[in-house]
């Protein structure tokens, strides 16, 4: 049973980086559209940057909230020859601790919910008093993780290590084409970036109205968050934040809406 036969869902992220991991959507039949929103530009000349791996043997704890932390703060640590096996990691969830242990990381703490509230909520299980923790990210990374993790007695240094842009219009014309010209079914927004950059990428101004007869599906409360805030409903939010658990999520809404039918 194709159980998705005729739909077409669109992603924001690359099929460089998503194809692998939605063979659970593409085998029951479903057109997946491909739409990377936005692009990671790593941080030039970062004195706070600097600073940090200046006094990185002083950090008890190195926090990843995202893949892409991940990423740009592995590169810079071989180019600076950091040594990252001896401090105790953590990322926010299964997506970031995957990208970790492919970048050769040991991911030590991992939070049973994969949120900031959730990351706080398994750091109640350690001392944390006077322990200093170390959180590359976004240079629009909310503040909710760091004043947790303060409230807990712990000295937190939250480095912008790259900026978050929405990639180049020209670059996705064809994409462009094919979402204007076959409008998905379903959407599925990675991050508040990536569904913003949506927005500004097929210049939608009326969001009721674009989205009225689609399928919403986000991945993380803080990207639910950003799409209800617009006024939208989100019909799905999978229990495991992955595109996996995307996947899975997505074909038990259809299945269970086939069921009511």
């Amino acid at each position: 049973m194709n159980l998705l036969i005729n739909k077409t869902i669109l992603i924001t992220k690359s099929e460089s980086d998503a194809k692998n991991n939605l063979d659970l959507l593409i085998n029951e039949g479903a057109e997946i559209i491909y739409c990377p929103t936005i692009k990671i530009i790593p941080a030039v000349n970062s004195p706070e940057l600097d600073d940090a791996l200046m006094m990185f043997n002083n950090f008890n704890y190195l926090i990843f909230t995202s893949s892409n932390a991940v990423d740009v703060f592995t590169a810079v640590a071989r180019e600076r020859k950091i040594n990252l096996s001896r401090i105790k990691v953590a990322a926010v969830g299964i997506s970031t601790a995957e990208k970790c242990e492919a970048s050769g990381i040991t991911v030590d703490i991992l939070p049973d919910e994969f949120s900031s509230s959730g990351l706080i909520d398994k750091f109640l299980e350690f001392d944390l008093t006077g322990k200093k923790i170390l959180i590359p990210g976004s240079s629009f990374s909310r503040s909710e993780l760091s004043e947790g993790l303060r409230e807990l007695g712990a000295e937190v240094y939250s480095v912008p290590i790259y900026d978050v842009a929405t990639n180049d219009i020209g670059s996705l014309k064809n994409i462009h084409k094919k979402i204007q010209r076959k409008h998905p079914n379903l959407f599925v927004f990675t991050s508040p970036s990536s569904f913003y950059g949506f927005l500004k990428i097929m210049s939608v101004a009326d969001t009721d109205k674009y989205f009225l007869s689609s399928i919403i599906c986000s991945i993380g409360s803080t990207t639910e968050s950003a799409v209800r805030e617009k006024g939208l409903s989100v019909h799905i939010v999978p229990q495991v934040f992955s595109l996996h658990g995307v996947s899975e999520a997505i074909i038990n809404y259809y299945k269970l809406t086939a069921n009511m039918a």
